[in-house]
């Protein structure tokens, strides 16, 4: 199965008739009766229902892309020319794209940055004409565009089909050493990395979702895990199997991505008006457009990163909390033990140990560090502070309960003093009147 083949059948892998699209659908026939127009003038011989399939998988395509907006030409405008035969219609298809996406009230980040690279390309199109009337007539007609474009998903099991050896490719295969089976294994890896942008973790968790039933879910994971290797792909092995136990115990996230979401910005009313923001004109400020999105994308990036950060230096704390609350019940039961049993457990004899008084090691009470980090540290260095100290706490045998308590209380006590406090200044006390019995409006 190659990687188109594969993502058709993942969004949408089409009608078999182009009634089908007709049907209860204004856009479709507006579309459809401008197509055939051009279809006749130019003696494009591709049918209606293959140019409508592909229109669609291409709109769906778009926010399923873990590299919105890069190497269009290729990865979108090639790869359709060899899908359906014909270079002319892929250029009718992405002619019709660009006037259906950009006729939407709310654009996604990714269908900017998809409609600001496809825009030189349609430029030197024979059907730019075409484009510019049908952007311009579906936008007077009045007729509406959806905000997203439903998938077609196949069934899991001809995902499974298409990465499970048949009888006759598992004829003389006698291990993973085999080279016809390596050879099949390492074609079907690069379908997979090509699909989810090299194993994106985004990317992977919306191909996921495009299943509600958990055993799908999983079986689609299963095949992700099929081509690799713990040895060379550990990592990508790593992230799967966490994602498998998330959805086994029911703790992964069901709702969208907020990359599906439409994009924010600061003219979000101007660009909900309902005005076409994309043309195909020469008019110099593509430039300065495209890089307008270059930088939205990074600062969405770096604020992924860095949350993706925060939640890290979380977990790392919370990891250390549990471990130390561990650490801290299998003493209680020890000492119980001990007390109880006529022989009991040998005891410990790798703690560290404590500083001589005297030494030159500075010597530090935890009230004293507490106080410090609540006073002077951020979220984020309070939470690496916290980890810390339930590691040193966990080495240096000192589990009380108060220990527990000052290292809980360091975070919430820096979160209340991060919080916003309303003051009022006023020159004359006289001026402020906190509870008026009467409110008198003067006209």
């Amino acid at each position: 199965m190659t990687a188109s083949e594969l993502n058709r059948k993942l969004l949408f892998f089409g009608q078999n008739d182009v009634t089908d699209f007709l049907r209860n659908s204004p856009l479709n026939r507006f579309l459809y009766k401008k197509l055939l127009g051009i279809l006749s003038a130019s003696g494009i011989g591709v049918p209606a229902v293959t140019l409508f399939n592909e229109m669609y998988y291409q709109c769906t395509r778009v926010n399923y892309d873990g590299m919105p907006g890069v190497d269009i030409g290729q990865r979108y405008w090639s790869e359709a020319a060899n899908w359906i035969d014909s270079s002319e219609g892929a250029q009718l298809v992405f002619c019709a794209v660009w006037a259906v996406l950009g006729a939407k009230r709310n654009h996604t980040f990714h269908e900017e940055c998809f409609l600001g690279a496809l825009a030189p390309y349609l430029r030197n199109s024979v059907f730019v004409r075409f484009a510019e009337e049908l952007a311009g007539e579906l936008r007077l007609s009045g007729i509406s565009v959806p905000d997203r474009f439903p998938v077609m998903t196949c069934p899991v099991s001809e995902i499974v089909a298409g990465f499970t050896l048949t009888k006759e490719q598992g004829k003389g295969f006698w291990g993973y050493s085999d080279p016809a089976r390596l050879n099949l294994e390492d074609a079907w890896r690069k379908t997979w990395e090509k699909v989810t942008c090299d194993y994106s973790h985004s990317v992977i968790e919306q191909y996921v979702r495009l299943y509600s039933d958990q055993e799908d879910q999983l079986k689609l994971i299963s095949c992700m895990k099929t081509p690799l290797y713990s040895k060379t792909h550990s990592e990508r092995l790593h992230f799967l199997t966490d994602l498998s136990q998330r959805i086994a115990t029911g703790s992964f996230d069901p709702s969208e991505r907020p990359l599906l979401q439409p994009a924010a910005s600061p003219d979000a009313e101007m660009e909900g008006s309902g005005e076409f923001q994309f043309d195909l004109g020469l008019d110099g400020t593509e430039e300065s457009r495209n890089l307008d999105m270059a930088m939205r994308y990074r600062e969405e990036r770096d604020a992924l990163s860095s949350q993706m950060e925060e939640m890290r230096k979380a977990h790392a704390m919370e990891l250390a909390r549990v471990e130390a609350k561990y650490k801290a019940e299998l003493e209680t039961l020890r000492a119980e033990n001990d007390r109880l049993i006529r022989w009991p457990l040998k005891k410990r004899d790798n703690q560290p140990p404590l500083p001589r008084q005297g030494s030159d090691v500075l010597v530090f009470s935890l009230h004293d560090v507490a106080s410090h980090v609540k006073e002077r540290f951020s979220r984020s260095g309070g939470e690496e502070v916290c980890t810390m100290l339930y590691r040193f706490a966990v080495e240096y045998g000192n589990l009380s309960e108060e220990t527990f308590r000052l290292i809980d209380g360091i975070v919430p006590a820096i979160l209340k003093r991060d919080l916003p406090h309303q003051t009022f200044e006023f020159p004359n006390v006289q001026q402020f009147n906190n509870n008026p019995g009467t409110v008198v409006n003067k006209g």
